[in-house]
């Protein structure tokens, strides 16, 4: 956990969710970001009072099906995952994850462009 111009960032490697740790987050009146590998687990970051979560690890879904922006498959979520890309939000927590520039197992997309998200925040 790192403060950075009164924001607190916090990182977290695979293994950490694993073992089931979430940081404790202080102070509690700065805003709290956080940088995680898997998308599927919002519902724990949520609950640990996280403001922001940035994730990727679904690869957009790898493939998607043309024109309804639905992923056939993600790593850990299965079949047509719920949490590929885009804005997500659970209480007073959003998560964005972005579909990445790189594949999961297929070295291939479909109807799946890669991306690099900015975010300005204010």
């Amino acid at each position: 956990m790192t403060q950075i111009c009164g924001l607190t960032v916090t990182g977290l490697n695979c293994a950490s969710l694993r073992n089931d740790k979430i940081f404790k987050i202080t102070p509690e009146d700065s805003p709290k970001i956080l940088l995680a590998h898997e998308p599927h687990f919002f519902g724990k970051y949520a609950e640990a009072g996280y403001d922001l979560i940035l994730c990727g690890h679904a690869h957009g879904g790898q493939w998607r099906i043309p024109f309804t922006g639905v992923g056939l498959y993600a790593p850990g979520q299965g079949k047509f995952p719920e949490l590929t890309a885009g804005l997500h939000e659970k209480g007073k927590s959003k998560m964005i994850i972005s579909r990445g520039l790189g594949n999961s197992q297929c070295p291939l997309r479909l109807f799946n462009r890669p991306e690099i998200v900015v975010i300005e925040i204010n």
